[in-house]
């Protein structure tokens, strides 16, 4: 077997593929980041990283590539303009980001200042988003799409945006909004712009299907269209509507899926046309996947299209829809967030101990007592061969549970038991090994594989960085980013601080299957060992939680200068203790307080001394102000 290199771990973690060139490995064996996808100009990510936390920013770190969002939205734009011009389209594209696949404000802000150019719009679907973003888009008659359920107050707030010169569109979900918006435009003297989300009958694709469809959650129906349209009418403000929109729903894997809608989409935009000709935008919304697995397939973690050939789809059947037809050819709007956000962020975090599941050396010895069965358990893995070895596993399972029921009647000792305990693990090792000899493996042994993994316990927590890999089992891709020359030789999974069994991720992304192992270096814990998770820009932040108090983590904003020199942007200090206790109704304030008079009963009753009273004061000062995670 050839030396392990850099080309090898390329291939282990499939870095080209699903890195979609902004992620590579250089030849010091670390992840490279490529935010202009230009190999000139490279961050070395182990290299940042460590920079960092001699800064004292410390993992868990989230490191957001501003450069990335760029590239992002430039292509993007790039698709639907070659796609605009390759088909001689009449209409204009325009990217809106819908802020809530990631409501950080100085993401909201990168990707404004990476689409000011072409005057990119933004979606809310709350009053509060719409609160944050009324603040901060100052794009002149910039695009405004208001989303989601609405009051009254929801609804001023989107028309009264007009007069502070942007151009909001209240798109109409439910079908008694449209009174609500003639109501409120008369009283404030507004001429609103609205438009109509429709459920489409067709079905996207992958994970979030079900989302869409005619039982969806949001959306119109035909009849309820209607109802909207001769309202209107009858108000005299047909001319109102500006725009017809559809969502397939998230992560759309296959683009089949895709052109069925459209087809449905496209009709529907041509009879909604035909009653009001004012009818200028076809919002396509979002579903423009992002290939978390690098295989390029229609499995639920990635997709069978470029984001090219996505455009092409949607230019060419609305063109083809407007030639037919002899209308003009529509505005597009997509509402890609996840395409645009989900490259641009890395989640570090640092090994912390590691649990062996066995030596792969180590011999098992002869069992310490004369006890028959413990006699026949070593026998069984002593005389196991090719041609006896799934005997052998049928035997083993009896045995465990004999041995279990024997101890349970007090027939064993605690150290015959751990004997037995230990001698099980021994002997699925060797079976799993001898079996790889055999013609055709049964399924029962093939499976043995995915039992030999070490638990590596990391400075993190799943439900706050990664809520997706347990809510959903969302796969991101996870790889070290340094040690790369050399060979990663143990299976392993990843457990993260919070006292919860389903804080472990056990599921990794390969492309062919999913894995329920990484390969990771041994020796982890001798120098610091950092695990990346990548492509965790999309809604992991907003809607990562509290559990056991484990708060936002420490993240900064990293990009390139004219010069090509690595520039911090901004640096956004994870939770303290006090701020996540505050968040569950915790006052420092009381607490401290408290504290003192606990003290003080210490004191008077002579179970303290004062040096101790000054030591439990100064460490409880310090851990309030604070990491939430573990610091060295």
């Amino acid at each position: 077997m050839s030396k392990w290199n850099v080309g090898r771990s390329q291939d282990l973690y499939n870095v080209s593929s699903w890195g979609a060139g902004y992620f590579n490995i250089n030849e010091k064996g670390h992840v490279a980041v490529y935010p202009e996808r230009d190999e000139k100009k490279q961050i070395d990510l182990y290299e940042l990283v460590s920079g960092l936390t001699k800064r004292g920013i410390e993992a868990p770190l989230l490191i957001r590539f501003d450069g990335i969002i760029r590239d992002r939205v430039r292509t993007l734009q790039g698709a639907f303009g070659s796609a605009i011009e390759e088909f001689n389209y009449q209409g204009v594209y325009k990217l809106a980001f819908p802020i809530k696949v990631n409501q950080q404000k100085h993401v909201v802000d990168s990707v404004r200042s990476a689409g000011r150019q072409t005057e990119i719009g933004l979606e809310v679907g709350s009053k509060p988003e719409l609160i944050a973003v009324l603040a901060i888009h100052d794009t002149p008659n910039g695009l405004l799409l208001c989303n989601g359920y609405k009051d009254t107050e929801y609804i001023e707030l989107a028309l009264l945006a007009k007069k502070l010169g942007l151009r909001p569109i209240i798109i109409l979900e439910q079908a008694h909004e449209v009174k609500t918006v003639l109501e409120v435009a008369e009283r404030l003297g507004v001429e609103a712009e609205v438009g109509i989300r429709f459920k489409p009958i067709a079905k996207g694709s992958g994970r979030w299907e079900s989302s869409a469809g005619e039982n969806a959650k949001f959306g119109l129906n035909s009849f309820e269209i209607l109802e909207v349209i001769e309202t209107l009418m009858k108000s005299g403000k047909e001319s109102w509507l500006k725009l017809l929109h559809f969502h397939m729903g998230s992560q759309i894997s296959s683009i089949t899926s895709l052109k069925r809608v459209l087809k449905e989409a496209c009709r529907m935009y041509v009879e909604t046309y035909r009653l009001c000709p004012s009818l200028t935008y076809m919002d396509v919304g979002g579903g423009l996947a992002v290939d978390y697995d690098g295989s390029r397939t229609n499995f639920e973690s990635s997709m069978n299209y470029t984001v090219a050939e996505y455009a092409r789809d949607v230019v060419w059947a609305l063109k083809t829809m407007a030639d037919d037809e002899g209308m003009p050819h529509p505005n597009i709007i997509s509402e890609s967030g996840r395409a645009v956000t989900a490259h641009h962020s890395v989640l570090i975090t640092e090994v912390t101990d590691v649990s062996r599941y066995l030596d792969p050396h180590a011999e098992l010895l002869p069992p310490p007592t004369d006890s028959d069965i413990l006699t026949e358990l070593y026998n069984t893995y002593r005389d196991m061969s090719v041609k006896n070895c799934h005997e052998a596993f049928h035997d083993t399972l009896s045995l465990k549970e004999e041995i279990y029921n024997r101890f349970l009647q007090g027939e064993l000792s605690l150290a015959e038991r751990a004997y037995a305990d230990k001698a099980f693990r021994h002997l699925l090792l060797k079976l799993s090994q001898v079996s790889k000899d055999l013609k055709f493996i049964p399924e029962d042994l093939a499976a043995l594989d995915d039992t030999f993994k070490d638990t590596y316990f990391c400075n993190f927590s799943v439900f706050q960085s990664l809520p997706d890999t347990w809510a959903i089992d969302q796969l991101f891709p996870i790889m070290p980013i340094h040690r790369l020359t050399e060979e990663p030789t143990i299976k392993a999974q990843i457990s993260d601080l919070t006292c919860d069994s389903d804080g472990m991720i056990d599921k990794f992304i390969d492309i062919k299957e999913v894995k329920r192992y990484v390969k990771l270096h041994n020796g982890g814990l001798i120098d610091p060992y950092y695990l990346g998770s990548f492509l965790v820009g999309a809604y992991q932040e907003i809607l990562g939680d509290l559990h056991n108090l484990f708060g936002d983590t420490n993240a900064v904003h990293v990009d390139l200068d004219e010069n090509g020199e690595v520039q911090i942007n901004h640096v956004v200090e994870g939770d303290s203790i006090r701020e996540v206790l505050g968040y569950v109704q915790f006052e420092a304030a009381d607490l401290t307080e408290r504290l003192r008079l606990a003290i003080d009963k210490g004191l008077t009753k002579g179970t303290l001394t004062t040096e101790d009273a000054a030591s439990i004061k100064k460490r409880f000062r310090d851990g309030l102000e604070g990491y939430t995670y573990l610091v060295k």
